[in-house]
């Protein structure tokens, strides 16, 4: 008996193979999210720079 688990009858190149797109995609889906949360940051530093300067204007 193998070591390795049975994945319904796949051999393991077809398990490494679905592992690898898996995590391929979580990947993409979390580089996704960081984009948008560095653009919101940056936004938000953005309107922060903005609102100093014309806060010591009034």
């Amino acid at each position: 008996m193998s070591s390795s688990k049975n994945y319904g009858g796949r051999d393991e190149s077809e398990v490494f193979k679905r592992k690898s797109l898996s995590s391929q995609k979580q990947r993409k889906k979390m580089a996704h999210i960081l984009q948008w949360v560095l653009y919101v940051l940056a936004i938000l530093v953005l309107a922060a720079c903005v609102f100093t300067f014309f806060a010591g204007t009034i």
